[in-house]
């Protein structure tokens, strides 16, 4: 072989050298910056009661503010970790929902506050 096909193997890429190489770590950086966003900010949307609460909790009813009417988008994705039980303006009744589906809710980024629902007695 004359290696004119291959290359002789003297002559190695730099990966930065080509924009698809620049473009994959561009790209790769932003998808790490923003899930590093969503899990520094996650905790902050959680009530500190509430987070007390689940601890020892198998199960929580809790209420999730968002920063505009849900549409039935949300409501589809609330009902994937929860019963919805209701709508007030902004905030979503969500009830029988595990510790791990509210830490799977805070991380959503379009959630402005997760709360414990105040019992209706």
């Amino acid at each position: 072989m004359d290696g004119r096909a291959l290359g002789d193997g003297e002559h190695r890429v730099n990966t930065l050298r080509h924009r698809t190489g620049r473009f994959a770590l561009v790209v790769g950086a932003l998808v790490l910056g923003w899930q590093a966003f969503l899990a520094l900010s996650a905790p902050r949307r959680v009530d500190a009661a509430l987070a007390t609460q689940l601890e020892g909790a198998e199960y929580a009813n809790i209420t999730v503010t968002l920063g505009f009417p849900p549409e039935d988008f949300h409501i589809r994705v609330f009902q994937t970790h929860g019963i919805v039980s209701g709508v007030r303006g902004t905030t979503v009744l969500l009830n029988r929902v595990t510790p791990e589906h509210v830490r799977r809710i805070s991380r959503y980024y379009w959630v402005q506050r997760i709360n414990a629902q105040r019992s209706q007695s």
